[in-house]
């Protein structure tokens, strides 16, 4: 038995109820999901995701505290990849947007952040590489330059386009500034993306050849 001096006052906690005696043992101890039946073995977790390597956006579905999957899959960009677990980096651009708009931004829906997925954990029941990369891996370079081509300058516009520092799709609406076919750049003014109002419009130059550029329409 030992005890714990506060303010003068002696505590002893084998005479404590359970659930103080036994509080510090909570937060030492992990705290483990329930294996799924349909959960992915470590090996096969562990070689899936060494297949897929580092830099590509994945979703992931993981058992909830009952031990039934997750509704929806939490989307993450793979930065890590190690023996006993692999890093990804959370995927939400609107809270980028958002936080990028208002400093004082602290909570978006969907969060953010890394999280560490290991593999002896037995609590991912699925792993698939997103679908935007499946989308931009076909995209047509040659149909969007035709796009481009036949686009005036100062015409509203919508560009989608995948960008690597967010690991996703920005949805951006805005104007034509200006383009040239030669080098195939062209800038635009968004006053909203992915379905945020900006408050200051956002000036960017795309390249056809070097930005993933998914899709380029005039708005209607």
């Amino acid at each position: 038995m030992f005890l714990i001096e506060k303010n003068s006052f002696l505590l002893h906690l084998d005479d404590a109820p359970l659930s103080s005696r036994y509080f510090w043992k909570f937060f030492k101890k992990k705290v483990k999901l329930p294996k799924h039946e349909n959960s992915i073995s470590p090996d096969n977790l562990k070689k899936m995701v060494t297949d897929i390597g580092r830099g590509q956006k994945v979703n992931i579905i993981r058992v909830t505290y009952d031990g039934t999957p997750e509704d929806r899959p939490v989307s993450v960009k793979i930065v890590d990849v190690r023996d006993e677990y692999f890093t990804g980096k959370v995927i939400n651009v609107e809270r980028s947007i958002k936080q990028a708009e208002n400093d004082s931004v602290i909570y978006v829906k969907g969060g953010g952040g890394a999280i560490d997925f290991y593999y002896e954990d037995g609590d991912i029941v699925s792993i698939e590489v997103d679908i935007d990369q499946s989308v931009i891996e076909t995209r047509n370079v040659q149909e969007v330059k035709e796009i481009l081509e036949a686009l005036d300058v100062n015409e509203d516009i919508i560009v989608s386009y995948y960008d690597d520092s967010e690991g996703g799709v920005i949805n951006g609406v805005g104007v034509l500034l200006e383009k040239d076919m030669e080098t195939l750049d062209f800038k635009v003014k968004f006053s909203k993306i992915n379905e945020i109002k900006l408050n200051t419009p956002r000036e960017i130059i795309l390249n056809l050849n070097n930005d993933k550029i998914v899709d380029l329409e005039i708005v209607l």
